[in-house]
């Protein structure tokens, strides 16, 4: 459509040209102030989507002149360009990290994710010209190379107990992420969750945490035990303890092969002595067989 308004509007002014007439002049004006109002609306504004940054370009001297945030906005179409966008919105990356090493010189294999996002605006004026080229390929690889080296930064300073302590997890991804907005800042991003996941480590060097970590379990069982013993003998009286101590020298004793003997006690009941000759006669009577 508009480019047969501009077909139109060079014919009805090479007719003007041709044959004159002031109602041919004056419609050929006419067309050519409507056609300069469409081009203008047409190339010299720009209109950018929601969550991006319009990057413009300088015709002349083919360099980066500017960002423009979402919205319409005027250019001018003889001296600038538009190039391209910058989403802003809510980017991410993930990743590996190989061979980071601790204090103690333990390597380790790190995954990680993060989510960021990017304000153009936010960037230095001299990092500008660069990052308006890069940013819109390069977002993820920029913030995994510096990821990567914040990681090697921190975990470099612990030691490899210190990363496997209870909510070592926790602090190793606040750090990164506090020294990743750091470093990054003047790039124009920013780091809403950094998430370290599974730290892999040779495998004598894992044998031996969890040796050492079946010892303090057992070495804690036993002082709760203790303390649990202590309780309760707090609570016996010396009569008690005396018992108690009589019996610890008695298992002593048998642990050592000594048998003690304890006399027992027996309940008579009926009197000992010697039978009475009456007593004899008349069991001897009550045997004797019967003649037939």
């Amino acid at each position: 459509m508009f480019k047969l308004f501009i077909f139109l509007t060079m014919g009805v002014v090479m007719a003007a040209f041709a044959w004159g007439g002031w109602m041919l002049w004056g419609t050929a004006v006419s067309l050519l102030a409507l056609l300069s109002l469409l081009a203008y609306t047409k190339f010299g504004f720009i209109r950018i989507p929601e969550m991006e940054v319009g990057v413009i370009f300088d015709k002349r001297r083919q360099a980066f002149a500017r960002f423009v945030p979402s919205g319409r906005h005027p250019m001018n179409p003889l001296t600038e360009q538009f190039s391209h966008t910058i989403p802003t919105g809510s980017g991410s990356a993930n990743g590996r990290c190989l061979g980071v090493q601790t204090n103690g010189g333990i390597s380790l294999d790190v995954e990680w994710s993060v989510n960021f996002d990017i304000d153009p605006f936010q960037i230095k004026a001299a990092a500008q010209p660069k990052l308006a080229r890069n940013l819109p390929k390069k977002a993820n690889s920029i913030v995994t190379k510096h990821l990567n080296n914040c990681l090697r930064h921190v975990i470099g300073e612990m030691t490899i107990d210190q990363v496997c302590e209870p909510g070592a997890t926790r602090r190793l991804e606040r750090a990164v992420r506090q020294q990743l907005a750091t470093r990054l800042f003047d790039a124009g991003f920013s780091f809403s969750r950094v998430m370290i996941g599974a730290i892999d480590m040779p495998r004598h060097v894992k044998a031996a945490l969890e040796a050492a970590q079946e010892r303090a379990v057992q070495t804690e069982n036993e002082a709760r035990s203790l303390a649990r013993l202590h309780e309760v003998v707090s609570q016996f009286s010396e009569a008690d303890m005396q018992r108690l101590m009589e019996l610890e020298r008695i298992h002593t004793l048998g642990q050592n092969g000594v048998t003690l003997v304890y006399p027992t006690a027996v309940t008579q009941t009926t009197k000992v002595g010697r039978p009475s000759y009456t007593k004899l006669k008349r069991n001897s009577v009550q045997t004797q067989p019967g003649i037939s």
